[in-house]
């Protein structure tokens, strides 16, 4: 008999978002070795999601990826900005690379030093700058560093065994990309990573946060998602302790939720288009109509 099911949309904007608040200096020492020397970590850094969200367009809002603003010191004592940009749209993006350019010139005034991680699926899609040009004659070339995570296929029983966290958030992001329709085999992978928190011996704040992003980038149907709690139970039965509590499993699912509403809330601040903001969230464009009166701001019209 054909297995009809199918995976419920996955939360990888809000899974990657809270995974880089929580580990943004494992983040530069996993994919930017180099650049993670520079930096002053003794001297701390600051997020600026707001200012961030000050200096976007509607027309640079998209539905499937995450920015992030970040203020540090390097060694040298100089501050800089890194703009880090996480794609997961599934689509080829023509204008990308000129998205990023436009964040960069309105950053201008301060160092900026632009990131990208390619987290598609699609092997050969790898632009890394942008150049404009009038009547044939480039006025101006502007560059980025990426990293695509495809290349780390092949490579995931290494990638669990790291100490660094974004060893398993990589694994656990490339087989929601491979499990994308195959709701058992999903559930296969979402068991295995999670049994290899355990088994790691993982202190129990970094088995909630892994956690959390497994959870949220490896969705499952109902059914299969009451088998994997029932065996994520027995598992911490086996090691008589209980790692995350079913109210706590709760209160994850609840906060990716409460992720989304944020999404929404930010989009409509932004004065996105409504459309947006449906695919964005997955709401209901009464659920947004109510929420935007709640906020008393305007719904922007989509534009036909």
């Amino acid at each position: 008999m054909t297995n009809l099911q199918t995976n419920p949309r996955a939360h990888a904007d809000e899974a990657w978002k809270y995974v880089l608040n929580v580990y943004f200096q494992p983040f530069m020492r996993f994919f930017y070795p180099d650049l993670a020397e520079k930096i002053d970590w003794a001297a701390g850094y600051e997020m600026l999601d707001q200012e961030l969200l000050k200096i976007t367009s509607d027309s640079m809002i998209s539905t499937r990826r995450v920015d992030k603003l970040i203020k540090v010191k390097s060694l040298d004592g100089q501050h800089c900005l890194v703009l880090l940009h996480v794609e997961v749209q599934n689509t080829k993006d023509k204008h990308f690379g000129q998205r990023l350019f436009q964040y960069f010139y309105r950053l201008y005034d301060l160092p900026v030093l632009t990131l990208a991680i390619l987290a598609d699926n699609r092997v050969n899609w790898r632009p890394n700058h942008y150049t404009k040009e009038v009547w044939g004659h480039p006025v101006c070339h502007f560059e980025f560093l990426i990293s695509k995570l495809l290349d780390f296929q092949g490579q995931e029983d290494q990638l669990t065994e790291m100490d660094n966290p974004f060893g398993t958030v990589v694994a656990a992001h490339l087989a929601g990309l491979k499990t994308r329709s195959m709701p058992e085999e999903r559930y296969v992978s979402k068991l295995a990573l999670t049994r290899k928190l355990y088994d790691k011996g993982l202190g129990r704040d970094a088995i909630i946060n892994l956690y959390t992003f497994i959870d949220g980038i490896l969705t499952l149907p109902e059914n299969l998602e009451y088998r994997y709690n029932q065996r994520i139970e027995e598992l911490e039965q086996e090691r008589n302790m209980e790692y995350v509590t079913s109210m706590e499993r709760l209160g994850i699912k609840k906060g990716i939720e409460q992720g989304i509403v944020q999404t929404a809330i930010n989009l409509l601040k932004a004065h996105a288009p409504t459309a947006l903001i449906v695919k964005a969230t997955g709401f209901t464009e009464d659920k947004i109509t109510a929420l935007a009166q709640s906020l008393n701001i305007s719904l922007q019209p989509t534009v036909q």
